[in-house]
């Protein structure tokens, strides 16, 4: 049977648009997108880089898409900044197999469940949350009983990982409606840019101003404090092995002027700002590195662990990133080190290992390129067929859909 699938999502995500392209083309299923904004398919200004930008890659295209209008006068985040009406009315008027939503922190998402609890259609919630916090403000009490009241009527769950699902469990979710969905990125574009010879990579490595010999730690992300890049300077400062070191920021945002005066205040020479470097380019960058670091206070995602993963890199990351345990991509021990959230100390530790002992960068670069061929879009488009197939044999119809509703 062919399932006619909604996604409702935010904006325009140059993630998800590889994912969308690989769903409308299986033949089981029937896709429409319906995107909440035109964020990412146009040039925007990016607050938390502080940069106007525009994607390199050709997206929208190989699936079927709408982008909602947002009747909401506000900008930015926020539960209010997207409100669009109109989801009622495709859920009404096209009546959907299932629904995937991605988050739940918005009207238009809260919408969606609404119209879709109605007119019984099966959604399914899609949400990078990882970390539970306990809610001590009468706000948090309201939000942990409206998650519980949500969670209790999702027909199934889209795991990003097991710290995900360990949050949905904490709020009532039943783990029979699991489905692992991996938050996955293009891995073979990925690795396939970050391919060099020795001479392209010491040219490349000679124009960001990089000796050809040095350990490039990078830092890849927006600079701003929840990622933590302060860190990862003190960090290399602290290093017995600094001066076989170079630390490249790869990103903009409201923290670089600090990190830079940082840098110079305590003679950090071996330290490279690139800035904001679009898709087309960013593999290069992870090809002419050697360790990737991310010393978040929260960073529930991390993709740039996956980018730095189909490029061969060992990873380095906090307890804080929500895709290390069993099962998930990041292995302690294995391809990188997952660290105590602040300790910097341990973090210039473990950066020193690696600095000193190539054969250690080898191996766990090697095992980050064998963990995330299995973590990929193919990976979810399994996920969330069997999503949809467990819905439809629970239903009495064998469809996922009442009777009434199949026409």
């Amino acid at each position: 049977m062919t399932y006619r699938l909604a996604v409702l999502t935010s904006h325009v995500i140059q993630y998800q648009d590889p994912l969308f392209r690989r769903l409308a083309a299986h033949p089981d299923i029937d896709l429409t997108v319906l995107f909440c904004s035109r964020i990412g398919a146009e040039r925007y200004f990016d607050w938390d880089l502080g940069v106007e930008l525009r994607w390199d890659l050709d997206m929208l295209h190989g699936y079927r898409h709408r982008f909602l209008r947002n009747m909401s006068p506000k900008s930015g985040g926020g539960f209010w900044t997207r409100f669009n009406p109109g989801v009622v009315g495709a859920v009404i008027r096209e009546r959907y197999d299932g629904v995937i939503v991605m988050g739940w922190g918005s009207v238009t998402a809260w919408l969606t469940f609404i119209a879709c609890r109605a007119l019984n259609v099966p959604f399914y919630l899609n949400g990078d949350n990882s970390f539970i916090e306990d809610p001590p403000t009468v706000k948090g009490r309201v939000r942990k009983a409206m998650l519980r009241w949500l969670f209790a009527r999702a027909s199934g769950f889209l795991l990003m990982g097991t710290m995900n699902g360990d949050f949905y469990r904490y709020f009532g979710a039943a783990p029979a409606r699991f489905f692992l969905v991996p938050y996955a990125i293009d891995n073979r574009r990925f690795y396939e840019g970050s391919r060099m010879t020795t001479a392209q990579r010491a040219s490349y490595r000679s124009e960001l101003g990089i000796d050809p010999d040095a350990v490039v730690i990078l830092f890849s992300g927006k600079l701003v404090s929840r990622k933590r890049p302060l860190h990862a300077l003190q960090a290399l400062e602290r290093m017995r092995h600094r001066e076989q070191s170079t630390l490249v920021f790869m990103g903009d945002g409201e923290e670089r002027r600090m990190l830079e005066s940082y840098a110079e205040q305590r003679g950090l020479r071996n330290v490279r700002f690139v800035g904001f470097v679009n898709q087309a380019r960013m593999p290069a960058v992870y090809g002419a590195s050697d360790v990737l670091v991310l010393p978040s206070t929260y960073d529930p995602r991390g993709t740039v662990v996956n980018e730095a993963m189909a490029c061969g890199l060992p990873v380095v990351i906090s307890d804080r990133v929500g895709i290390w345990g069993a099962g998930d991509i990041v292995r302690e021990g294995e391809n990188g080190f997952v660290v105590p959230v602040g300790d910097v100390d341990r973090l210039a530790q473990v950066l020193d290992d690696l600095t000193a002992d190539a054969g250690l960068r080898a191996r766990m670069g090697q095992c980050s390129l064998e963990i995330i061929g299995t973590w990929d879009y193919n990976k979810d488009v399994e996920g969330i067929l069997a999503a949809l197939e467990a819905t439809a044999r629970a239903s009495p119809t064998g469809r996922l859909l009442p009777s009434h509703q199949q026409g």
